[in-house]
């Protein structure tokens, strides 16, 4: 008698369903256990060159700052490989239009300059984010049983796939969300504008990027590429 093989489940190749968010809207990341995400991106403020008594006003503003916030908050620091591509594409403009022998030949040779200094210093440029969650049922119980109990469903939440009645349920409570999250970004922000560091909400096009930057980092350089939006899964 022919043995009948047994049928093995193919296991889910998708990239998608290992990722903890499941679609953006607007520019709020809606995560797949239905909390939510803002991300804003920080100015820089150089705290070497203050005087003694400023980098302690800082120091205190920054404690005033923390001490004050009554829900978690993520402080990120992304460092990427400096692009000077756009600028040296502008210098190169600049040389071809140079009608003076002298000058173009220095300006190739600055553009060269700046290519070895960049390949060979490995020059990085760091950007600072602050994710500020929101989550309406952890919001109502956050204070009874601590900040950690926003991080007990993760490992579910990046291992289930969304269904259809999940997707609607996020949709339809979007306006309630969004309302909780414009809140915390009103109080992160004032707070911050205390020890003068302005914080500045990502857009959708934004967030796509970091994301996609962030999870794949080969990529490369994808500000000279077309993000498709759909190619995501992104609302």
């Amino acid at each position: 008698m022919p043995v009948k093989k047994k049928q093995t489940k193919q296991p889910d190749s998708s990239t998608q369903r290992h990722l903890p968010f499941s679609q953006i809207r607007e520019n709020v990341v809606i995560m797949k256990d239905s909390s939510a995400r803002i991300i804003m991106r920080c100015s820089t403020i150089n705290f070497l060159l203050k005087s003694t008594e400023e980098q302690d006003a800082i120091i205190m503003s920054f404690q005033r700052f923390l001490n004050a916030l009554d829900f978690p908050v993520q402080i990120m620091v992304r460092s990427t490989k400096l692009d000077i591509d756009g600028y040296l594409g502008k210098l190169k403009d600049k040389a071809v239009s140079q009608k003076n022998e002298l000058l173009q030949n220095q300006t190739y040779e600055y553009i060269e300059y700046l290519k070895k200094l960049v390949e060979v210093a490995q020059i990085m440029k760091k950007d600072f984010y602050v994710v500020v969650p929101f989550d309406q049922e952890e919001d109502q119980s956050v204070k009874a049983t601590g900040i950690f109990s926003i991080f007990k469903n993760f490992w579910r939440s990046i291992n289930n796939g969304d269904d259809i009645s999940k997707i609607r349920s996020q949709i339809r409570n979007f306006a309630a969300t969004k309302k909780g999250l414009a809140a915390r970004t009103n109080t992160v922000k004032s707070s911050l504008e205390s020890i003068w560091i302005r914080a500045t909400e990502l857009e959708k096009s934004e967030l796509v990027t970091l994301l996609s930057e962030y999870y794949n980092p080969t990529l490369g350089n994808l500000r000279s590429m077309k993000s498709d939006v759909s190619e995501y899964n992104l609302v």
